[in-house]
């Protein structure tokens, strides 16, 4: 009975242990699935999503679903997968499919049918009544230099996050802010595919999901209705008074203004007037009669007036460009001056020059370039910020131009609705966003280092889009092994003597003791 009884409780005890772990696999299985966090051990950190990412998808109030049509085999394979996984982790409105179009041969066909693919290796990001087909080719930047030594192309950029998170935020807005580029001052055009040209930049704010217009103000007197900023890109001539008075009544109704402006240089060597001093210096801004030098910071084999700008305000524009040291290139560029102490124009400095820099004012002279008593002394500002949200009403009074124009409408006489912002401009404050130069975005120098994130910075900033800060593409990890002649003989008599001598050697050695 007693061996009976002992035997039961072994049982009982042994069965009462599986449960236990059992119920501990669950347990841990549950909870490192509702509770868990991802890591990225690259040193590039190329699979962590940045802020702006992480709040465009969780902000998804609609499903999203990223069907990947690749092979594992492919070349970019592992990094879209790891990528697009850490955006399904990210909200629970995104989904990730892959279809390996080599081995769910049918499932891949209906898919191909359903979203009418010319092609595979895409990737597709569904949001139901509409969707985004992304090339794989669109996702990273190559290197082909060594293609004439026998070498393959080499992998410079992983551009994943900068596109997917574009294509989502076109799923996702019901509305696309709408830009417009003014037309007829020999400005910079967003159709002219060469080095002056502004194609790039289309294509750059088109996948923030811009709507990107052009407006000719002497033959359309007013700002196009639904405009929430106006482009002012590299004038070559100066705008006449009623283009500037309708550029000055929508920034006073709550518009925005990014003026890009090179100093326009006559045959005389004067800086000739663009026609928007005025406007300009209502907000506090002027614009200076010289061209900038900065000898501390050029770039080789260009002229003095070419140099790099590492010196950024604190502002939401420059801040990603502080924090990840990255410096944006300034062909040519005027002097910017303002009026008053920053705080009171609600004014904030995001690029100026090193305090070795100044405004060169003797054009006239510019081959034996050297730093007068007349010129502006450094650091010379040469891009500027206005928020008209920062001051006060009291200081905002203070800004002659914007409040007569503000006044009229708030008493009903003006009438703000003729530049037709959205309703919510109405309320807002004005911004504007005036650069000393306008090249740095031209297609021959938007992609030289941080250019193109500081333009797509500053238009979401002006249109009050902070969370969509420009995501730079990410460096993928290069590891290298380079090896001397003399080493690859070493390893080479390390791999094929030493080692299966020493084995040969060892053997013998234990052959022989066991003789004896």
């Amino acid at each position: 009975m007693t061996e009976k009884r002992n035997r039961w409780l072994e049982s009982s005890t042994f069965s009462a242990g599986v449960l236990l772990v059992l119920a501990l696999v669950v347990m841990v299985n549950y909870l490192s699935w509702k509770y868990y966090k991802r890591f990225d051990w690259t040193s590039s950190k190329i699979y962590t999503l940045s802020e702006k990412s992480r709040n465009v998808v969780s902000a998804l109030d609609k499903p999203i679903e990223a069907v990947v049509f690749m092979s594992p085999g492919e070349p970019l394979f592992d990094k879209v997968h790891e990528l697009l996984t850490r955006y399904a982790a990210a909200s629970e409105n995104f989904s990730l499919r892959v279809v390996d179009p080599e081995k769910n041969l049918a499932e891949a066909q209906a898919l191909v049918n359903r979203f009418e693919l010319s092609h595979l290796d895409v990737i597709v990001l569904d949001g139901g009544d509409d969707r985004r087909v992304v090339e794989s080719a669109d996702l990273a930047d190559y290197d082909y230099s060594g293609l004439q030594a026998g070498l393959g192309p080499e992998l410079t950029g992983f551009k994943g996050e900068q596109v997917f998170t574009g294509a989502i935020v076109d799923l996702a807005e019901s509305r696309k802010p709408k830009i417009v580029f003014t037309t007829g001052h020999g400005e910079l055009r967003l159709d002219d595919p060469s080095a002056r040209g502004l194609t790039e930049l289309e294509a750059l704010l088109g996948r923030d999901n811009f709507d990107l217009e052009e407006w000719a103000p002497l033959s359309e007197p007013k700002v196009p209705a639904g405009t929430d900023a106006v482009v002012i890109a590299g004038p070559t001539v100066g705008f006449v008074a009623p283009e500037v008075e309708a550029i000055a009544e929508f920034v006073a109704g709550g518009g925005r203004l990014l003026a890009l402006l090179d100093p326009m240089i006559s045959a005389s060597g004067a800086v000739a007037s663009t026609g928007l001093e005025a406007l300009l210096s209502d907000y506090g801004v002027g614009l200076g009669a010289d061209i900038v030098i900065d000898p501390r910071n050029p770039i080789p084999f260009f002229g003095a007036e070419t140099f790099f700008v590492s010196e950024f305000g604190e502002h939401p524009v420059t801040r990603p460009l502080r924090q990840a040291d990255v410096p944006v290139i300034v062909p040519l560029a005027q002097s910017l001056l303002l009026a008053g102490e920053p705080d009171e124009l609600g004014a904030s400095v995001l690029l100026e020059t090193s305090p070795a820099g100044w405004g060169e004012s003797d054009l006239e002279n510019l081959e034996a370039i050297e730093k007068g008593d007349d010129d502006v002394a450094g650091p010379v500002p040469v891009a500027v910020a206005i928020d008209l949200g920062d001051t006060s009403d009291d200081e905002v009074a203070a800004t002659p131009g914007s409040n007569e124009v503000a006044e009229e409408a708030s008493d009903g006489e003006g009438d703000p609705a003729t530049a037709e912002p959205t309703a919510d401009d109405a309320e807002a404050s004005s911004r504007l966003v005036v650069f000393g130069d306008a090249d740095f975005v031209t297609n021959g120098q938007l992609r030289n280092v941080g250019n193109a994130e500081l333009a797509a910075n500053t238009v979401n900033w002006l249109v009050e889009r902070e969370n969509l800060i420009a995501i730079p593409p990410k460096k993928p990890e290069q590891v290298r092994l380079s090896l001397s002649g003399d080493e690859l003989r070493s390893v080479g008599l390390l791999v094929f003597l030493v080692l299966p001598g020493l084995a040969l050697v060892a053997g013998a050695a234990v052959y022989s003791r066991r003789r004896r």
